[in-house]
């Protein structure tokens, strides 16, 4: 006869090789699109700049996963005078060209750029305060920051710094594969169960 032990340890065997494979799966895919960013964040703080003054920061973008991607960056007011916010020029540039030059107000975002697996390039981000700017703009003060995305292959957005999107067709398999392997497995141990009893009664 079948030892109930037996099929038990079957069973959790079982169990945990599914989970181990499914993990090892969504480890490979998480790795699949990566972009890694030096610094990690790019963020200006206009206080002290006065009509002609400039500043610049310098960033790093690296394809770090396995596969090429496109990105693309957009700026994002956070507090102070957007009316200063709105007025600042913003230019942008890569080793080789300019890649934006206009109000900072009217930046949207930066056109799509194709960046391949392990490779990496650089971006120099400068806002000037304009000189013609009038006395009203004299104190004011502006935070704004840069967010950088990669273009999914589903066609949705992730910014750098987001969750990872769910393997949602993945877990719902999983669960019905699990579910399906607990139901074999009880139905199994009741008909052993039910013989064991039966082969008692006849003895």
């Amino acid at each position: 006869m079948v030892n109930l032990k037996a099929v038990l340890k079957v069973f959790i065997v079982t169990i945990i090789m599914i989970l181990s494979q499914n993990a090892e799966a969504e480890a490979e895919e998480n790795n699949e699109i990566d972009i890694a960013l030096s610094p990690a964040s790019v963020s200006f703080n206009v206080s002290k700049l006065v009509p002609g003054d400039w500043a610049s920061r310098e960033i790093d973008i690296l394809n770090s996963g396995t596969q090429d991607f496109k990105y693309l960056s957009s700026a994002k007011f956070i507090s102070g005078s957007e009316m200063l916010y709105n007025a600042l020029i913003l230019t942008v540039k890569d080793e080789k060209k300019e890649l934006y030059n206009g109000s900072l107000g009217n930046f949207h975002k930066l056109e799509p750029r194709l960046l391949a697996s392990s490779k990496q390039e650089k971006l120099t981000l400068t806002i000037e305060m304009p000189y013609e700017l009038g006395n009203e703009y004299q104190g004011l003060t502006s935070d704004f920051e840069f967010k950088f995305y990669v273009e999914g292959t589903m066609g949705g957005v992730f910014p750098v710094d987001g969750p990872k999107l769910p393997n949602t067709a993945t877990d719902v398999f999983q669960i019905l594969l699990v579910g399906a392997i607990m139901a074999g497995t009880g139905m199994i141990l009741f008909r052993l169960q039910s013989k064991k009893r039966l082969d008692l009664k006849r003895s």
